[in-house]
């Protein structure tokens, strides 16, 4: 293999990498700085909707909130929407009585990530129950939440992969070419065409 035909595998190689190992998430980025309900709010009855506010601007289109009552049933109604430069609000269609959770999976606007949950009562006049196992069960839910490729976008890498390996392979197997040598034509043809080399007359061959 050639130095140019090396080039050219590690080249593709490393953009083959590039569009099938998507960059990790920045965690350094936005948190959660208030919200209403506020968390192990007592509320009188459920409220219409929950707002989260976090201190850099979240994408609303690549975030989740989900709102569960104490079966685990999603009341939520709707995706969440911005309601100002860092605040989520989520509709909630909640009647009953009980504890509720409030579980985010917020992405901003830089990429980072920020996963939690909160919790209030309504209607019991108890504060909910919000130990450890239930913020775990919460975060897990919300967490599984992820962000797939659309097809399209799907179908195009798979292309340009296929393409970009097509060609490596057509490059290793193509055949050498054979190039005569620089400082003339071939030896043969040298001592065929040199003066003097032809037999005199008489002589054999």
């Amino acid at each position: 293999m050639t130095a140019v035909r090396r080039r050219l595998l590690v080249a593709l190689s490393s953009v083959a990498f590039a569009v099938l190992v998507p960059p990790a998430p920045a965690w350094a980025g936005g948190t959660l700085v208030g919200g209403d309900p506020a968390d192990g709010a007592v509320l009188p009855s459920a409220p219409t909707s929950v707002e989260l506010e976090f201190s850099a601007a979240p994408d609303p289109a690549l975030s989740h909130i989900s709102v569960r009552d104490a079966a685990g049933h999603e009341v939520s109604s709707g995706p969440a929407v911005r309601d100002s430069g860092r605040t989520l609000r989520q509709p909630v269609a909640a009647t009953e009585p009980g504890d509720y959770s409030v579980a985010f999976h917020v992405e901003f606007a830089d990429g980072s990530e920020l996963v939690g949950a909160r919790f209030f009562s309504a209607g019991t006049g108890l504060p909910p129950a919000a130990g450890a196992a239930e913020r775990a069960a919460a975060t897990a839910a919300v967490g599984a939440h992820e962000h797939g490729v659309d097809p399209l976008s799907a179908v195009l890498l798979v292309v340009d992969l296929v393409v970009g390996l097509s060609v490596v392979l057509l490059l290793m197997r193509r055949p050498r070419s054979r190039r005569p040598p620089r400082n003339g034509p071939p030896r043969a043809w040298r001592l065929r065409e040199a003066p003097g080399d032809e037999p005199e007359a008489g002589q054999l061959p």
